[in-house]
């Protein structure tokens, strides 16, 4: 027991993604049986929205396991920080519904087509949530479930010895290769081919430089990026015609790269990025 905990205090980032893939990963098993024809019924398809919590447990798990009872307060106080200023609650709130909008001028001037707005912020896969279950859902298991554990955990560690940008693409990585089940349940993932999984790498690369902009700036608030991560998703599952959808993905990444080309790639803010000693 003892040479466990040495081992894991020694490579926590390590056990945290270990733990966060085998949490998710085997929540979402029974759906990949059932999209696969190994199972005679339908799995239930909540599961899909609990496996988001897999990367939050990971963190706490192993918070805990190395730093105890204190180092859980301290993680939970960065996740339900809400002291910032109203500009990044804005940003989080908002930014995704204002994408929305020009993205929904764009269709209907290249395509002629309006998206049906009484539909925003439903979704397809879940349609017997109301809708602000649905969106509480999307902030408890997208937002808080993931950001604990990508942003809250993993990302002030890998900017202890690399520059923000350096640690964003290294844990762009492991959010992407978190998704892998996805496409062997999830109907948008499976119909994926080649090309269209390496734009959507790029479009999560580019979402990464965002989150990682918005933690250093708010100084470590996993709620904020939780929020924007959450909302992001809400507006991207919203039912929509042709191609909203992807001229929404086309808009975050040009803010992604905009973010990029104005910070310093070193801190990713204009104050100093967040690590945890």
């Amino acid at each position: 027991m003892a040479s466990q905990l040495a081992w894991l205090k020694r490579y926590p980032l390590v056990t945290f993604f270990v733990l966060a893939y085998a949490i998710s990963w085997a929540i979402w098993t029974p759906l990949i049986a059932a999209a696969q024809g190994w199972l005679a019924r339908p799995a239930w398809p909540y599961l899909h929205l609990l496996g988001g919590i897999g990367p939050m447990l990971a963190a706490l798990i192993v918070t805990w396991m190395t730093t105890g009872k204190a180092g859980v307060g301290e993680l939970w106080r960065r996740m339900v920080d809400w002291r910032v200023g109203l500009n990044w609650h804005a940003f989080a709130w908002f930014s995704p519904v204002v994408l929305f909008g020009v993205a929904a001028v764009i269709v209907r001037i290249i395509w002629g087509a309006w998206p049906d707005f009484s539909r925003f912020g439903q979704t397809e896969e879940f349609p017997q949530l109301p809708l602000l279950v649905y969106w509480a859902a999307s902030i408890l298991f997208y937002g808080w479930g993931e950001e604990t554990g990508w942003r809250g955990f993993a990302l002030p560690r890998l900017q202890k010895s690399r520059s923000a940008l350096s640690a964003t693409v290294i844990l762009s990585l492991g959010w992407a290769l978190w998704h892998l089940p996805l496409f062997w349940f999830v109907d948008g993932f499976m119909k994926m081919g080649l090309g269209g999984a390496l734009g959507w790498y790029f479009s999560i690369l580019l979402s990464s430089v965002l989150f990682t902009w918005l933690y250093n700036s708010t100084q470590g608030s996993i709620l904020i990026v939780a929020v924007f991560h959450s909302t992001a998703d809400i507006v991207f599952s919203t039912p929509s015609p042709g191609d909203l959808a992807t001229v929404i993905g086309v808009l975050m990444t040009l803010l992604g790269i905009i973010v990029l080309l104005v910070f310093k790639p070193a801190t990713l803010v204009r104050t100093g990025k967040h690590i945890l000693e």
